[in-house]
């Protein structure tokens, strides 16, 4: 009898103690994004930590490989981890719009938040209910790319090259349409494969020195440019550059040998808004991650973390509840005010559009809000 009761006693200290570990259990958030990305996401998750957790939780960022943000099949892979574990409530992820395609399917049908902090493909904004991204579809970033085009003045021999991809294919075709309507024809286009083989590469550098255009509208990324941004320069001293959202990312921050100099490239954010919060995130970062200037990346990655703290702290650790809370953000309920600026979501999870124009290498690479500029005021890249 006595061993009995002890045996119950233990049993009822243990019960005890577990339920005691699940009422402190972190909640924990999925992060499947680039090297920029996950900084973002570690100060961010270290302020609510610092502000005293989710209602008595601590917020625990559970981090995926590198690569599971940039490749589509590893994606995959990827969100079924973080799907299948029960104890990861939501996702911030992936980097570029294939992977965050990719493991969109997997998101949706295991019902747990997706959000995107720099997918900008138009396919995405079709993902499905619990995939949310806090960009603006290409739809919008083409047009703005034609604008910009469009108002120089005269208009310039222009060759286009894209990479190969969700991204690059869906964003060249809206710029070439708005193009088109305007009278505005393209001397060259190619198409590049990302990766390590330079074939592509190789080829669009003979054919750009033979054809020999005064713009280059690079719908990419900046890695693949930099191998050959030297070779360019060379062939071509006076050519202008202009680049999509794909240039801001660590290639260009880490860009010591400064090949990337002088491009102009389109931002998702606007560095220059006088926001001490911004300002003050910007300092924390560059002094903690030592490799050059914040990035879109970085600080979107930050506000998809504060964004979801805000939604666990409102509905608690239920994946289905932080979906709806989510979804009513900038409709039923007052748009989020981040380091980016104002988020609201549309009904299919889009972010407004906003797009600024910066130049590679100016320490305060700031929004300029108007695309009007002249030809010669273009300066040399």
């Amino acid at each position: 009898m006595m061993r009995s009761r002890r045996s119950a006693a233990v049993l009822f200290l243990t019960t005890l103690a577990l339920a005691s570990c699940r009422r402190d259990a972190p909640y924990r958030i999925g992060v499947a994004v680039d090297e920029d990305g996950i900084r973002g996401a570690d100060l961010a998750a270290a302020q609510v930590n610092a502000a005293g957790g989710i209602n008595g939780h601590m917020l625990e960022l559970r981090s995926e490989r590198r690569t599971s943000s940039t490749s589509a099949q590893i994606a995959l892979a990827s969100a079924e981890r973080l799907a299948s574990d029960p104890s990861i409530l939501a996702v911030v992820g992936h980097t570029n719009s294939s992977a965050s395609l990719a493991a969109s399917q997997v998101y949706n049908s295991r019902h747990i938040v997706q959000i995107a902090p720099t997918s900008t493909a138009p396919l995405y904004t079709k993902a499905g209910p619990y995939s949310f991204r806090l960009v603006a579809s290409d739809v919008h970033q083409g047009v703005f790319l034609a604008n910009v085009v469009k108002a120089l003045s005269p208009h310039p021999k222009m060759a286009i090259v894209f990479v190969n991809d969700d991204y690059g294919r869906a964003l060249r075709k809206v710029f070439v349409e708005q193009l088109h309507l305007a009278g505005v024809t393209p001397m060259y286009e190619a198409p590049y494969a990302e990766g390590d083989d330079m074939t592509d590469l190789r080829e669009i550098v003979a054919s750009l020195t033979s054809s020999r255009p005064d713009l280059l509208v690079w719908i990419g990324r900046a890695r693949e440019f930099s191998l050959i941004a030297a070779e360019i320069h060379r062939a071509l001293p006076t050519l202008r550059v202009l680049a999509s959202d794909g240039f801001s990312g660590i290639t260009t921050s880490r860009d010591s040998a400064r090949v990337l100099d002088g491009i102009r490239c389109v931002s998702l954010l606007d560095f220059e808004r006088p926001d001490s919060a911004l300002r003050n995130f910007r300092i924390e970062y560059e002094a903690k991650a030592g490799i050059g200037e914040v990035t879109d990346a970085s600080v979107l990655s930050h506000d998809a973390v504060i964004l979801l703290a805000e939604a666990l702290r409102a509905v608690g650790p239920n994946r289905t509840a932080i979906r709806d809370w989510l979804a009513q953000v900038g409709r039923e309920r007052p748009a989020f005010a981040g380091l980016s600026g104002r988020v609201a979501f549309n009904a299919d999870g889009d972010r407004e559009p906003q797009y600024y124009l910066r130049v590679i290498g100016a320490r305060r690479p700031g929004g300029v809000r108007t695309v009007a500029t002249t030809w010669a005021a273009w300066g040399r890249y």
